[in-house]
């Protein structure tokens, strides 16, 4: 089990012993998806059977939560014979969750979630503190999971990749497809035309100093608040659908396009000078309930199986796997000229200030939107 079998080597990070065996063979288990499970799983699996359960506890649909839960549970029955009892509570949105775990993880608590998942701007400022569990993950899933989809010191596994843009109303406002960049939001025509969120979503990397820089990211932001008919959340696509708004510029995630309800009547615009890859990342509290069944639903997450059950309930997949839908979007923009920045906890890392700025763009839309 994942408690059991962690060591200290000389340079303080923990190493799973099973980690050593990862490569010798695989083990073969029963169910109509069974799946080749490594050594180093066939632990986890043991582990997750006694512990029997999963607490998950975020905002509405990350990693298709609200939804995903039942067909998660019949795959990872049927594909590593554990039949865990899901439990969702819902809660906040990701940066007031890790916020949530870190609290409970200074207080002793158990983590009020097995599993946390966040965008590099909520993940990297919680990586200063040593509360996340390092899986060997590549040892869990050989040749699925490699060094590429892992960050954070082996903290932070890859497992969607967010691609935020202008999310809008095709039947009624079809020219938001028109917008070639970021400025051109401010030109009159556009004028009450669309909401933004109420946390300048996709906007806070222009203000990275590879990008725009502070100062011009927030005098932008001055002269885009006068613009907007209001502000919206996102998860607020109904509204979009409905009329209400005709578009949401930036919308955080670039999925609700793909939900079943919203197929026929949104569409996503990414806008060339902001076009973003965005991993989203699964951590493991250290104060998880249940650690092992945490880390063999992430595995889980990372399968083919997996991925499409997320592409189902989230709307999006991971990039860096082949046959996933989000390459086959990304590479048809990448044709079309567009030029991608991936906004990776280490891009995080090396804009530093960028929290500051962000909670800068904030202000001065909330203040110009006086």
């Amino acid at each position: 089990m994942y408690g059991e079998i962690e060591t200290m080597n000389t340079t303080n990070r923990l190493v799973p012993l099973v980690a050593a065996i990862a490569g010798v063979g695989v083990l073969s288990i029963g169910g109509a998806l069974a799946a080749d499970v490594s050594p180093a799983l066939q632990k986890v699996i043991e582990g997750a059977k006694k512990e029997g359960k999963i607490e998950l506890s975020s905002g509405p649909r990350v990693l298709g939560s609200g939804t995903i839960e039942p067909d998660a549970r019949a795959a990872i029955k049927a594909m590593y014979g554990v039949d865990l009892d899901f439990r969702f509570t819902p809660g906040p949105a990701m940066g007031a969750m890790g916020n949530k775990i870190r609290t409970e993880f200074r207080a002793g608590q158990k983590a009020s979630t097995d599993v946390w998942t966040a965008a590099a701007a909520q993940a990297e400022p919680m990586l200063a503190i040593d509360m996340f569990v390092r899986p060997d993950w590549p040892s869990l899933l050989p040749g699925r999971i490699t060094a590429n989809v892992v960050e954070g010191d082996g903290r932070a596994l890859r497992v969607t990749t967010g691609m935020p843009g202008i999310l809008y109303n095709k039947q009624r406002a079809p020219e938001f497809a028109k917008i070639e960049r970021m400025d051109d939001l401010l030109k009159p025509e556009w004028k009450g035309k669309f909401a933004t969120t109420p946390y300048a979503a996709g906007v806070d990397v222009l203000a990275g100093k590879s990008v725009w820089g502070e100062e011009k990211a927030i005098e932008y932001m001055r002269k885009l608040a006068p613009q907007v008919q209001g502000q919206l959340g996102c998860g607020g696509e109904d509204r979009i659908a409905s009329g209400e708004f005709l578009a949401l510029a930036i919308d955080c995630i670039g999925a609700a396009h793909h939900y079943d309800q919203f197929k026929n009547i949104l569409d996503l615009h990414v806008v060339s000078d902001n076009a973003q890859r965005r991993p989203y990342y699964i951590l493991i509290p250290k104060n998880a309930p249940n650690p092992n069944a945490a880390i063999l639903y992430s595995v889980f997450l990372s399968t083919p199986e997996g991925q499409k059950l997320q592409a189902k309930h989230w709307g999006f997949d991971l990039y860096e796997y082949p046959d996933s839908q989000r390459r086959a979007e990304i590479n048809t923009l990448e044709k079309k000229g567009i030029k991608f920045r991936d906004i990776t906890i280490d891009w995080w890392s090396e804009n530093e200030g960028i929290d500051k700025s962000h909670a800068k763009l904030i202000g001065a839309l909330r203040s110009a939107a006086r």
